[in-house]
């Protein structure tokens, strides 16, 4: 089986590179992006299996880049990380197609068993 492709999207670049190297160590092709128009325009070149974002980012946030992603990449699986999650903000991430939930502060098993979690689900 191909190793899956994943793409680390947070403005917050220690939190970017420490999720990033876990995957790696994980058996992941992993890639970053510092926003959302980095993400859309590295997406547009390779597109991964699992968008891991962070909800709270300038210029375009997590919720918003869930919704481009899944017009155009439907079938790409999106993990959005957040340390502030309200009900209301969780409900407008699931009407947009968000596929999980990371809660920061979150553990390196906790990144783990969600990608896998998300991946399997095809």
């Amino acid at each position: 089986m191909d190793k899956a492709r994943l793409l680390i999207v947070d403005d917050n670049e220690g939190v970017r590179h420490l999720v990033s190297r876990w995957l790696e160590r994980a058996g992941f092709l992993v890639e970053q992006a510092n926003d959302g128009y980095e993400a859309l325009e590295k997406m547009r070149e390779r597109v991964p299996d699992v968008v891991l974002a962070d909800i709270r980012m300038p210029k375009m946030d997590g919720i918003e880049l869930t919704r481009r992603i899944k017009q155009e990449w439907p079938s790409v699986k999106v993990v959005l990380m957040t340390a502030f999650s309200s009900p209301q903000t969780i409900a407008r991430a699931k009407r947009e197609g968000v596929d999980d939930y990371l809660e920061k502060p979150f553990t390196k098993d906790q990144v783990e068993r969600i990608t896998l979690g998300v991946l399997s689900r095809g």
